[in-house]
């Protein structure tokens, strides 16, 4: 028997075998506490920086209400600016009605709002003379001044709307003054 027409394959080239390194052990890091959420008269609220987060609907209605402008000086490039700023103790939220689109230099800028007192003063003398003096708060604000039964986006645009029409009837006697 011919073998030399036999297929006789080379064993494959083995490695040395390395010793793999242990693993190192990990400090484990104390777990987060979670902050545990308000609890008022049976609802939960949200956190305030969650609440003062603008939404996209509340952004689009503020650009529906002022244009897709800066209200100071027509730029097309805008950033939305909270009237009432959000750090405040009686903060404000990411409401429509707190919204202002104002361009770099007016919000963040040397004369922006940020930095002149007067300019921010300004825009929140106008809001509370066009939507009264709640314009800053949200939804679970209100509920928890007791000035809506509970925390429905129905009942607060309710709420809003008297405060608006009531806030027109001030300045419109003011102006027959």
């Amino acid at each position: 028997m011919n073998l030399s027409h036999e297929f006789h394959p080379a064993p494959k080239p083995t490695k040395a075998r390395k010793d793999k390194p242990k693993p190192r052990v990990r400090e484990k890091k104390p777990k987060k506490r979670k902050k545990k959420l308000e609890v008022y008269k049976g609802r939960t609220i949200p956190s305030k920086k969650t609440r003062g987060k603008i939404s996209k609907k509340d952004y689009m209605k503020a650009i529906e209400v002022y244009g897709p402008y800066c209200a100071e000086c027509h730029s097309p490039y805008i950033e939305m600016h909270h009237v009432k700023p959000k750090g405040l103790s009686a903060g404000g939220r990411g409401v429509w009605r707190n919204l202002v689109p104002l361009c770099p230099e007016h919000h963040r800028g040397k004369t922006g709002v940020h930095q002149s007192k007067e300019l921010m003063e300004k825009y929140q003398r106008r809001h509370e003379e066009l939507y009264g003096p709640y314009y800053h708060c949200d939804k679970y604000d209100l509920f928890k001044m007791g000035l809506i039964p509970n925390t429905t986006d129905k009942e607060y645009e309710k709420f809003m709307e008297k405060e608006e029409e009531n806030a027109r009837r001030k300045g419109l006697q003011r102006m027959n003054y």
